[in-house]
């Protein structure tokens, strides 16, 4: 299963150190909705109950507009720190069977320190920091129709 033949984005190698990346930020996210969620005011569930809402209602009435702050925060944090997996594929790995497990940031880890290319590797590291950026512009941008603040 593991074996060194395996090719492609979806290896077993490549799916473990996904997986390892995912469930370390997973429990990061949940402590964030968490806390998220004990900041929405119990006045509004209790108006909406009154107003007759059912529980489907109240989520998209009460609970979503006002965990969209967090939300968005979860998701901004979420975009830049999954563009920068690193230390999974280099712990578990360093790079897998034929490179299977050699995401961006660690062939930006090579290309500088294995190899010396630092005008290279400084070249990879700014390209990353501009997808980074526009994405992050374009959350930003799209945020005023969808994050809803309490005051």
């Amino acid at each position: 299963m593991f074996s060194e033949g395996s090719k492609g984005l979806a290896t077993p190698w490549f799916l473990a150190v996904s997986g390892m990346s995912i469930w370390h930020y997973v429990g990061y996210d949940i402590v964030i909705y968490l806390a998220g969620l004990q900041d929405i005011p119990t006045h509004l569930y209790e108006a909406a109950e009154i107003d007759g809402a059912n529980w489907l209602q109240r989520l998209s009435s009460v609970t979503l507009p006002m965990l969209s702050p967090t939300i968005f925060f979860v998701l901004v944090m979420g975009l830049i720190s999954h563009f920068q997996v690193f230390v999974f594929a280099y712990i578990m790995t360093r790079g897998g069977p034929l490179n299977s497990t050699l995401f961006y940031v660690f062939y930006l880890y090579r290309v500088a320190f294995r190899n010396f290319e630092m005008g290279y590797a400084a070249a990879l590291a700014t390209i990353l920091f501009l997808i980074i950026l526009g994405l992050t512009a374009l959350i930003f941008r799209t945020a005023r129709s969808w994050v809803h603040y309490e005051a």
